[in-house]
């Protein structure tokens, strides 16, 4: 009796731990479709030296990063590929640091140097999903 209810107790928990991961997942799914929106606006506004937008959108884009630096890219990837959390969190703490010198360079209307920070943003979130999503891919 007594190993029937640690077993049961093993699967429960072993249930929630994987029900964590798949929510780990959603959220991360759901900040990305968030950055991806807060990209797509900084570029628009851009186009029409929004400055507003285009500040309101790093904002958004800062809001959303949040999941990147919380998330263990090893709850989806497999154990050979390891290496992908402190890249994936290496990807965000620059995105983050582009994020708040674009806002600087808005600021002291200074276009050429916000466009580069969005430049520098794209290749940050390009590199990232090269390496992560490729492999990910790869699973499927």
């Amino acid at each position: 009796m007594k190993s029937l209810l640690i077993m049961i107790a093993i699967f429960i928990f072993s249930s929630s731990l994987q029900a964590g991961d798949t929510l780990k997942q959603s959220e991360l799914a759901s900040d990305m479709r968030k950055m991806l929106k807060a990209v797509n606006q900084i570029q628009t506004a851009g186009f029409y030296y929004n400055k507003e937008g285009m500040i309101d959108g790093v904002n958004k884009l800062k809001n959303a990063i949040g999941s990147l630096t919380t998330t263990d890219a090893r709850s989806y990837l497999p154990a050979n590929e390891a290496y992908a959390d402190k890249f994936a969190q290496k990807r965000a703490k620059m995105i983050t640091m582009y994020a708040d010198d674009m806002i600087v360079s808005l600021s002291n209307e200074n276009i050429d140097d916000a466009i580069e920070d969005y430049s520098q943003i794209i290749r940050q979130c390009t590199s990232c999903h090269s390496r992560i999503r490729a492999n990910a891919w790869k699973l499927k």
